[in-house]
């Protein structure tokens, strides 16, 4: 089998032979980035309506770009080994799992399947400590739950205490190092979901701490206060890739669980957003994206002249309606809607093979820090689509 340095090395001259086709700001642009690189492929998406992408389009796709197939083997799962953890029984008492949504207490359950054994446990970023709970009343052993949000410390400790259950909150900030103590003195260290700089700040401090275990499932890549990504292990320093927090969120880039509903309301927004796009650079007769705030989703029931008029008043713009009226930008928002539709059906190839050289990053630089490592999906895409676990022993 492959080592992650190895893995790592192929999967990013691969990211780095085809940026082009994945880095770039898709609301930016008013046209096909790549048309002239990859003349082909641009005339495949000219010709197809793409309302759907599927099997016989991305056929056509692999035929003429067979590099591009590549991306089907990134999204295959590593394997982890599950004989070392607990069995977890199904018969589990319905107050155990009492003011958890059925889907996040499922991805739970799934988590400490395969979470390793240990004398004791630091929840990182616990919420409620609803992860630390099972934990607890599974293996009947000590958890810290580390949450900097006091009043969500307060109702964990409070259905804790009800339970009689070995687990304590403690309220700490972790970007400002204040969960170093508790994984000095805990055996593993657990965190589910744990967003950017979060989970960045637990395997480096469990580093430090020389924590025996880890076990985590990173989240959110693009949630960090820096710019550009810094990348933790010696194999990601060397590469060439310079990821901004838009290709980042690329990574995570991925509506699994939404409703058409929510699907619907989202397309509408976006037409709503590139229709106003295009009247502003008219208006303002300057070419470049102007960013407009997060809207109130009743807004948009009131039809686009409505949008518009709120977020030029938003942007200081409403003088320009006068020159310039709205009508007509909605159809443009709606073409452009489906040039980024078309666009997004090449970038979103790319998604999983991010998020797994983001993933081997991690892995690499914890065997870099004397840490065993295994890496792998901790359930089905269907129940999280941030489904990939960082198993670690010292």
């Amino acid at each position: 089998m492959t080592s992650f340095p190895q893995r790592f090395e192929s999967l990013d001259t691969w990211l780095k032979t085809h940026t082009q086709l994945w880095q770039f700001d898709t609301f930016a642009l008013l046209d096909n980035p790549w048309k002239n690189t990859y003349p082909e492929l641009s005339a495949l998406l000219e010709q197809n309506s793409l309302e759907k992408e599927n099997d016989s389009f991305y056929a056509e796709v692999f035929r003429l770009c067979p590099d591009l197939k590549n991306a089907l083997s990134f999204s295959k799962p590593d394997l982890l080994d599950k004989s070392p953890q607990r069995t977890l029984t199904n018969d589990v008492p319905n107050y155990v799992s009492a003011g958890i949504k059925g889907r996040k207490w499922s991805q739970i359950q799934a988590f400490v399947a395969l979470t390793p054994k240990a004398e004791s446990y630091v929840e990182w970023c616990a919420g409620k400590g609803h992860l630390g709970k099972l934990l607890a009343f599974q293996d009947g052993k000590l958890v810290h739950s580390l949450e900097w949000q006091k009043t969500l410390c307060e109702a964990g400790e409070q259905e804790t205490n009800k339970l009689k259950l070995p687990q304590t909150f403690i309220h700490a900030d972790v970007l400002k190092g204040e969960g170093q103590l508790a994984l000095a003195n805990a055996h593993c260290a657990v965190a589910l979901h744990a967003c950017g700089d979060l989970h960045r700040e637990l395997i480096q401090q469990a580093i430090v701490a020389n924590t025996d275990k880890l076990c985590l499932s990173p989240c959110c890549y693009h949630l960090t206060k820096d710019e550009f990504y810094r990348p933790l292990s010696q194999c990601a320093k060397q590469s060439q890739l310079n990821l901004r927090q838009a290709d980042l969120k690329l990574a995570v880039k991925e509506v699994v669980t939404a409703g058409a509903r929510e699907q619907r309301l989202k397309q509408l927004e976006l037409t709503y957003r590139l229709g106003f796009d295009s009247w502003q650079r008219s208006a303002r007769q300057q070419d470049e994206y102007l960013p407009v705030p997060s809207i109130q989703k009743a807004i948009l029931k009131q039809g686009f002249t409505a949008f518009c008029l709120w977020a030029a008043e938003q942007k200081g713009l409403l003088h320009l309606q006068a020159q310039l009226p709205f009508e007509g930008f909605e159809a443009i928002g709606q073409t452009r809607y489906q040039q980024i539709q078309k666009l997004e059906a090449i970038s979103q190839l790319f998604r999983p093979a991010l998020e797994y050289w983001l993933v081997l990053d991690r892995a690499i630089y914890l065997e870099e820090n004397g840490y065993q490592v295994e890496i792998g999906k901790f359930c089905d895409k269907s129940l999280t689509p941030r489904n990939w676990m960082i198993r670690a022993e010292r």
